[in-house]
C-alpha cells in the first residue's frame, strides 16, 4: 500500500505525485520510516516578501472644512489644506507542500510563503478651494509629499522586516501535523500569528513619523506661503 501523498493547503486538495521517488530517495539515504521520506524528499521553505510601488491618487474634490474633519482635527482652529490616506495592507500566498502518511493520516510539511506589502489605497487630497492656484495647491503638495515619503521609506524596511522574521521562524523546518485539515488550519494561523503583530507596530512607527512631518515649525511655514494660505 503506498503510505505518501503531497498536499497542497492552498488549494485544499491533495495531488498525488512523486511517491517512488519518494520511496528511493530515502533508500539511497538509508533511512526508514516516515520522518525519514519527509526529510528526504521535502522541498525547501520558500519565502518571497514583495512591496508594491506607492502610487497615491490624487483628489481635489473635497473642501477644507471636509478635509480638516477627516484629518480628526475638526475643533482646531487650522483648516487641513491638503490630507494624506493610506493603509499598510498585505495580501498572502501559503501552499504548503507535504506528505501524508496515509497509515494514520499524519503528514509532513514545509511552506512556500508569498507576501505583498502596499499601501493601498493611498490619496493626497488638495482642498479644491486651493486647487487650481498655482502657488497654494503646490505648496501644499510638497507638504502631502513628505507624507508620501514617509510610506515610501517605511514599506521596504517593513519587507525586510517581515522577510527576517519569517525567515528565522520557519528556517527550512519540517512541521508535523495529525492531519491533512490540521495541517491546513495551523500553517494558516501560524503565518498570520508571526505577520499581523508586526504590521500594527508598523502602523504605530508610521503614525509617530507623520506627527514629526506636521511639526508647528512645519505649519507655520506652510501657513506663511503664497503671501498667506488661509482661503475666505
Amino acid at each position: 500500500m503506498k503510505s505518501c501523498a503531497v498536499i497542497a493547503t492552498l488549494a485544499a486538495a491533495v495531488v498525488i505525485t512523486g511517491c517512488d521517488a519518494v520511496k528511493s530517495a530515502a533508500a539511497r539515504a538509508g533511512l526508514t520510516g516516515f520522518e525519514a521520506r519527509c526529510e528526504t524528499s521535502l522541498p525547501e521553505t520558500r519565502i518571497e516578501v514583495v512591496t508594491v510601488p506607492v502610487l497615491p491618487a490624487i483628489d481635489r474634490s473635497r473642501s477644507l472644512g471636509e478635509l480638516t474633519a477627516m484629518s480628526g482635527d475638526a475643533g482646531s482652529e487650522l483648516r487641513a489644506l491638503g490630507l494624506t490616506t493610506a493603509e499598510i495592507g498585505h495580501k498572502t500566498s501559503l501552499e504548503t507542500m507535504g506528505i501524508e502518511n496515509q497509515g494514520d493520516g499524519r503528514v509532513c510539511a514545509r511552506p512556500s510563503i508569498r507576501v505583498e506589502l502596499s499601501t493601498m489605497p493611498m490619496t493626497v487630497y488638495i482642498g479644491r478651494e486651493i486647487a487650481g492656484d498655482p502657488c497654494r495647491e503646490a505648496v501644499a503638495l510638497a507638504h502631502e509629499t513628505k507624507h508620501v515619503a514617509v510610506y515610501r521609506d517605511e514599506l521596504p524596511r517593513i519587507a525586510a522586516e517581515v522577510r527576517a522574521r519569517l525567515q528565522t521562524s520557519y528556517d527550512n523546518r519540517i512541521f508535523y501535523y495529525r492531519s491533512r485539515a490540521q495541517a491546513q488550519r495551523e500553517a494558516q494561523a501560524a503565518l498570520g500569528a508571526e505577520i499581523g503583530p508586526l504590521l500594527e507596530a508598523d502602523t504605530h512607527r508610521i503614525k509617530e513619523r507623520q506627527r514629526a512631518v506636521d511639526s508647528p515649525e512645519e505649519y507655520a511655514r506652510v501657513a506663511a506661503a503664497c503671501g498667506g494660505m488661509v482661503v475666505k
